[in-house]
């Protein structure tokens, strides 16, 4: 042992290491304890206002789709992390583009394409498996 370890002088980093675990560890807590909040407004040109925070994305479809009238469907197994975004009035198929970014989605529309049917969520064609087709 040095005269460093015997002093204790050798333990002093550990003091703001300890400080930052701390930091870190409460910053954690506060994400994790955020509000949540869901706010929708709607226009009669068919545009909305959404107001989001730490709501899933289930939540988030399904307030958007009884404002809205369209059905949604998501596919089991997918990652559902938390919305959090703040959009002023905008058409409805703009919001659902931000929120469903990144993501393997289809957006369904009535047989004359006047209006938005339903939206379907799937999982990432990764995580999908093989598909086979049947020749007839």
């Amino acid at each position: 042992m040095n005269d460093a370890s015997r002093n204790g002088e050798g333990c002093r980093p550990a003091l703001p290491v300890l400080a930052l675990v701390l930091l870190l560890g409460s910053t954690t807590v506060q994400a994790e304890t955020q509000p949540r909040i869901l706010r929708i407004e709607s226009s009669t040109s068919g545009e909305i206002a959404l107001d989001a925070r730490a709501v899933t994305i289930d939540d988030t479809l399904l307030a958007i789709a009884s404002e809205a009238g369209f059905d949604v469907m998501i596919e089991p197994g997918i990652q559902r992390p938390p919305v959090n975004m703040d959009v002023s009035m905008a058409p409805v198929e703009d919001v659902l583009r931000q929120i469903l970014r990144g993501r393997n989605y289809a957006l369904v529309y009535d047989a004359d394409a006047a209006s938005l049917s339903r939206v379907i969520v799937l999982r990432p064609p990764a995580m999908r498996g093989p598909v086979s087709f049947r020749r007839r």
